[in-house]
């Protein structure tokens, strides 16, 4: 299971970047494929000598294309890769990051800085919205969970005044919407275990003052990742620009790999 690090010329992917990917090769038990998209005729353009990395194979690559996620996209195609492992933290509007998460048909794994963490991976976090795309992503995290060996945990994040509850409504008022969406999320969560046959996963539906503070308030371990869906907004990209999977993202203290629902990595 090839997995994709891309980079653009003249720049270095970034240590998170190559961190995470090396933990996903090695969870993953395939090769590293470290990729550079090039404008089509950049004479400079050339592919690196290939980092050292213990227990996996390493290859760089040269792909030329106009886009950079699209030369990525194409590079992941041709290398049949698993997952494509990016720098950004987080992507913003018009990011790599973003465009490649609207376009791709693999998952896109998100470094940045927060990938400093080069163990095994330990937890796998679903973050579950509870739509229709839900268990399509769910099942994506399990998959990811079964093939390192990790626990997996499924988590739904609030603020703690929904759209329905008007400041004037009171706190009692606001107590018992958040309390009927708890339920309703944490019944939804494990329906969709229950679908796939997990037993032993752990379940959890946070609300607080704001979505971010909600993904901060359930702890995180060093060695995990969090796994959302790229339709968990409705657009695509709207987990990158608005709420409340862009603030979910924003606020994860771990790397993120947006899926576009698949049910497994390969």
């Amino acid at each position: 299971m090839t997995v994709l690090v891309g980079r653009v010329p003249g720049s270095d992917p970034g240590p998170g970047a190559l961190v995470l990917g090396t933990r996903l090769a090695r969870a993953l038990g395939g090769p590293l494929v470290v990729c550079t998209v090039a404008s089509p005729g950049d004479a400079d353009a050339h592919a690196d000598a290939a980092p050292v990395v213990d227990g996996v194979d390493v290859e760089t690559i040269v792909v030329e294309d106009r886009s950079v996620p699209g030369g990525l996209a194409r590079a992941a195609h041709a290398q049949h890769a698993s997952v494509i492992v990016l720098g950004d933290a987080p992507p913003g509007p018009g990011s790599v990051g973003a465009r490649l998460a609207r376009s791709a048909d693999v998952p896109v794994a998100l470094a940045g800085d927060r990938a400093v963490h080069d163990g095994p991976i330990t937890r796998v976090t679903c973050a579950f919205g509870g739509g229709r795309h839900a268990p399509r992503v769910l099942a994506t995290a399990v998959d990811l969970a079964r093939r390192t060996g990790a626990s997996v945990r499924v988590a739904s994040f609030g603020p703690q005044r929904g759209p329905t509850v008007p400041p004037e409504a009171g706190l009692h008022a606001e107590e018992i919407v958040v309390e009927q969406w708890r339920d309703q999320m944490l019944a939804a969560q494990r329906a969709a275990l229950a679908e796939l046959g997990v037993t032993d996963a752990e379940t959890v539906a946070a609300a607080e003052a704001s979505v971010e503070e909600a993904v901060e308030s359930i702890g995180w371990d060093d060695g995990e990742i969090l796994v959302v869906g790229a339709n968990a907004a409705g657009a695509a990209t709207r987990v990158l620009l608005g709420d409340p999977g862009g603030a979910i993202v924003r606020g994860a203290p771990v790397p993120v790999v947006l899926t576009p629902g698949t049910t497994t990595l390969a």
